[in-house]
């Protein structure tokens, strides 16, 4: 849930704190030069939210605090469901994954292909842009290739590399 869906936010922030959590975990994680600790709060929504959101089943409420590279931290996340959830053990495990999937595949399309450097303008442009990266990125997986630094440092700006391992990978 970001800020943007103002009303929304709004609705589910006011409803959040004043009604009571259906089910709460809190875990803790420490390492790689943080600690980080997580309230999750699930809600049966009862929230009067803007046309369009009626099938809001849960509402999460994820706070995060604790110390990252020496520095404290505090923060507040808001996520909806469409499933009436019952767990929020269930939904921490469910959120966890989600980012881990995303931030390995951010890491890999910004670090390996640049994506945040890259100055391309206009929505079309960008529209391709990720479109290619994708299309990139699954051959390399279809070709059983792993997305790491030898994988990029063997075909990085070399197209005829890049083919015969592409075509030796598929051939198999």
């Amino acid at each position: 849930m970001k800020k943007n869906q103002h009303t929304l936010y709004a609705a589910i922030e006011l409803y959040t704190a004043l009604a009571t959590p259906l089910s709460t975990y809190q875990y803790s994680d420490v390492g790689h030069g943080r600690e980080v600790h997580r309230r999750v709060e699930l809600f049966v929504n009862a929230a009067v939210t803007p046309k369009g959101w009626e099938n809001i089943q849960r509402i999460v409420r994820v706070r995060r605090w604790g110390n990252r590279q020496g520095k404290d931290f505090e923060e507040v996340a808001y996520y909806i469901l469409s499933k009436p959830i019952d767990s929020a053990q269930e939904v921490a495990a469910a959120i966890q994954q989600h980012w881990g999937i995303e931030n390995k595949l951010h890491w890999v399309k910004d670090v390996w292909l640049g994506e945040d450097a890259m100055t391309v303008r206009g929505q079309q442009g960008v529209a391709l842009l990720v479109c290619l990266n994708n299309i990139a990125l699954d051959l390399l997986l279809l070709a059983g290739l792993q997305l790491n630094k030898d994988t990029f440092a063997k075909i990085n700006n070399k197209v005829e590399e890049l083919a015969k391992v592409l075509n030796n990978k598929t051939k198999k």
